[in-house]
C-alpha cells in the first residue's frame, strides 16, 4: 500500500485571519500588507482577486483597482496563534506532521488509515469541517502518494476544496494544467517555457524525457527531476524536525520570491519571536543559532543553504539571541532570490545544567545596576513619588 500523504493549505490565510477578527470583512475586497507607496499586497480577499489584485502588487495599484479597497496591516502574532492551533489539531491523527509555512502542513495520514479504515473522503471532509467549527479556518485538502502530489492536489481546487490524485489520475489530472500550475515554476520561468512551446504540464513531461535542449538551458538539472515529480516517485517523508524537541525553529515560504532585504528581515524579525516565545515556554537556555535560505532560482533546484552560530556560553538572554541572529543574517545574507527563510535555536541545557561565571566585565555592569537602582530609589523617596524608573524597564514593558 502506497503512503496517504496530505497537503492541508488554509485558504488566504492572512485575510481570514483578520475576517475571524473582523467579521464585517467577510465579502468584502480587502488586503493584508503595507499601505502607501513602497507598501505591499502580502495577501487578498477572494473578493479583491476579482479586481485582479494579487499578492506581491504594490498597494497604490491595488488601490487603483478597487477604490473601496480596505486595507489591513499585517499581524504575525495572531496569525501564528492560529497556526499553532492549526498545527497541534493535526497532530491527533499522526505525528507525522510537517509544517512547511504559517498555513500549510503535510500530515501522513497512513498509519492512522490502516488502523482505523475510514472512508477516506469522509475523513478528508471531518479535518476540513473541523478546522473551521473549531478554529473558523478555511481549508483546501490534497492527497497524493508523495509530498509534491498531495501539494498539487491542494492547490487542484481553491477555496475549500478536497481533491484525491492517484498515480494512475495524474496524466488526467495535471498533464491538461497550464505549466505555470507546476509546483516549482515560478512566474519568471513559465514564460521561457511557453516561448519553446512548452503550455502545459503534459508538454513539460514530455520535453524533459526528450532532453530538450533548450528546456536544459532554462531548467539545468531539475529537467532529470521533473518525470519523477510527476510520475509519484518523489518524496513521501514527512520532516517533523520543526517538534524536535534538539531544536526549536520556524521558516515560512515567502508569498513571492524576493530579494528587498526589508521585507525578507521584516519576516525573520518575526520568525525570530516565535522562536523566542517558544524558547521562553521551555526555559531552555541555548548555545547555536541557525539561518535557512531556500534559494529561488530553478537553475540551483530551489538549493537550501544554512548557516548556524555558537555561542560561548548558554544563554535565554533574548536581546543578545535576536542581536546575534540579526548580525547572522546580515553576514550571510547575499542578496539573491529567495523562496523561504527560517531560523532556529539548537544545542539545549535546562538551568540546572548551567554554570554561570560571573566575569569581571558582569561584575561591573551589575555594580552599575545596583548603583542605578539606589539612585532612582533615592529620588523616588524625596518626591514621594514613583516618577523615576530605568529605560531598560520601560523596553522591557514595550
Amino acid at each position: 500500500m502506497s503512503n496517504i500523504i496530505l497537503h492541508i493549505d488554509l485558504d488566504a490565510f492572512f485575510c481570514r485571519a483578520e475576517e475571524i477578527k473582523f467579521p464585517f470583512l467577510e465579502g468584502k475586497a480587502f488586503i493584508v500588507g503595507g499601505d502607501g507607496r513602497k507598501g505591499i499586497v502580502s495577501t487578498c480577499s477572494y473578493k479583491a482577486r476579482e479586481y485582479g489584485i494579487h499578492s506581491g502588487m504594490p498597494t497604490f495599484q491595488a488601490k487603483m483597482l478597487c477604490k473601496d479597497l480596505i486595507i489591513r496591516p499585517v499581524d504575525f502574532e495572531f496569525y501564528g496563534l492560529l497556526s499553532k492551533e492549526f498545527v497541534n489539531y493535526l497532530k491527533q491523527y499522526s505525528d507525522k506532521v510537517q509544517q512547511v509555512s504559517i498555513d500549510e502542513c503535510f500530515l501522513d495520514l497512513t498509519d492512522f488509515y490502516r488502523k482505523n479504515k475510514t472512508n477516506i473522503k469522509t475523513l478528508l471532509l471531518k479535518i476540513q469541517n473541523e478546522l473551521f467549527e473549531k478554529f473558523k479556518l478555511k481549508s483546501s485538502i490534497g492527497v497524493g502518494t508523495t509530498k509534491f502530489i498531495a501539494k498539487m492536489a491542494s492547490d487542484y481546487k481553491k477555496p475549500l476544496g478536497i481533491t484525491i490524485i492517484r498515480n494512475k489520475d495524474i496524466p488526467t489530472l495535471l498533464f491538461p494544467l497550464p505549466v505555470k500550475s507546476f509546483f516549482g515554476i515560478g512566474k519568471k520561468t513559465y514564460p521561457k517555457l511557453q516561448e519553446i512551446g512548452i503550455n502545459t504540464i503534459g508538454d513539460l513531461y514530455n520535453e524533459c524525457l526528450n532532453h530538450n535542449p533548450k528546456l536544459i538551458s532554462i531548467l539545468g538539472n531539475y529537467v532529470e527531476e521533473i518525470p519523477l515529480y510527476l510520475e509519484g516517485k518523489s518524496s513521501d517523508e514527512i520532516d517533523s524536525s520543526y517538534d524536535d524537541p534538539k531544536s526549536i525553529g520556524m521558516s515560512r515560504t515567502l508569498d513571492y520570491d524576493t530579494n528587498n532585504v526589508d521585507k525578507i528581515q521584516q519576516i525573520l524579525n518575526k520568525e525570530i519571536d516565535n522562536v523566542l516565545n517558544s524558547l521562553k515556554k521551555e526555559g531552555k537556555f541555548i548555545k547555536t543559532i541557525t539561518i535557512t535560505y531556500k534559494n529561488a532560482s530553478h537553475e540551483e533546484s530551489f538549493k537550501t543553504t544554512s548557516f548556524s552560530k555558537s555561542f560561548k556560553e548558554f544563554t535565554k538572554d533574548e536581546v543578545y539571541i535576536r542581536n546575534e541572529a540579526i548580525k547572522l543574517f546580515n553576514k550571510t545574507y547575499n542578496k539573491e532570490m529567495i523562496r523561504l527563510i527560517g531560523f532556529s535555536v539548537k544545542n539545549f541545557k535546562n538551568k540546572s545544567e548551567v554554570v554561570t561565571q560571573m566575569t569581571f566585565d558582569d561584575y561591573k555592569r551589575h555594580e552599575q545596576e545596583n548603583t542605578s537602582f539606589l539612585i532612582i530609589n533615592e529620588l523616588n523617596r524625596e518626591v514621594n513619588k514613583k516618577l523615576f524608573i530605568k529605560c531598560s524597564d520601560i523596553l522591557k514593558k514595550d
